[in-house]
């Protein structure tokens, strides 16, 4: 029991503890909303101050946001909910030109060289890779306790990810989670140039060969413009979220075969 119920117990009679209550819920909750400046704003912050689980992890996904601990301080998490949102329409994916020519190049290597693509072989490792800082940045946003959740969630089914191999070794990837008919791809990783790139390019064609409605991704206006990406306002990109996480899609076994 925290410190306010108990002082509410010592000195507010039992008939009057549940209107008591709500007449705090009610004042807290109003100067919450002021300092956040919306409802909806207080209503993220104060699901931020959850322990991150896999059940929280899913529930920020269905609302269309999504946890991610604060760089200087890790142990807080953001429900990020930026507007306006980044997707890339999988119905219309086509491997642009620039991408083509890197899968071409790649049939080309000798076989020591040449990227292998598989799917879940290994995907804690894939996460693990893509928590690693880069650059001269010291921090990064994927945790320990974000890594333990997504492990929880790849033994339920529902994070998935697509890795590059080359000679045997895991040399990129890219994990996400699939919700019926919506995909969110959550970080990628490279130690070879294009390895990443090979990965997205395979798991964007997975997606339009089930029928995926809906892929969330980074900024449009970053890596993943190469793919087609473009930016939707938050309220469109809600209507078109109600209708992904309803339908019947499922992420099927297996690595699509592209034509190249």
């Amino acid at each position: 029991m925290g410190f306010l119920p108990l002082i509410l117990s010592a000195i507010v009679p039992a008939s009057f503890k549940a209107p008591t209550k709500r007449s705090l819920q009610q004042f807290f909750h109003s100067g919450l909303v002021k300092v956040s400046g919306s409802q909806e704003e207080a209503l993220l912050w104060t699901s931020a101050q959850v322990k991150l689980s896999p059940y929280i992890m899913i529930q920020a996904f269905l609302q269309g946001t999504f946890p991610m601990p604060k760089v200087d301080n890790n142990k807080i998490f953001v429900w990020y909910d930026p507007d306006p949102r980044a997707i890339i329409p999988v119905a219309d994916f086509k491997i642009r030109n620039d991408v083509m020519r890197c899968l071409k190049k790649n049939r080309l290597q000798e076989l020591d060289k040449r990227f292998e693509i598989k799917m879940n072989t290994n995907f804690e490792q894939t996460v693990i890779n893509c928590s690693k800082s880069r650059g001269n940045k010291g921090n990064t946003w994927i945790t320990d306790e974000y890594i333990k959740v997504m492990l929880e969630l790849h033994k339920m089914g529902i994070a998935h990810s697509f890795e590059t191999y080359q000679n045997g070794a895991l040399v990129g990837g890219v994990f996400g989670v699939a919700l019926n008919g919506y995909f969110i791809t959550l970080s990628l990783f490279r130690t070879v140039d294009n390895a990443s790139k090979v990965a997205f390019c395979y798991l964007l064609t997975k997606l339009k060969e089930d029928g995926f409605k809906l892929h969330l991704t980074g900024d449009a206006d970053s890596w993943f413009a190469q793919f087609g990406a473009v930016n939707v306002t938050k309220n469109d990109f809600r209507q078109e979220l109600i209708s992904a996480i309803t339908a019947p899609v499922t992420f099927s076994p297996g690595v699509p075969d592209l034509v190249i």
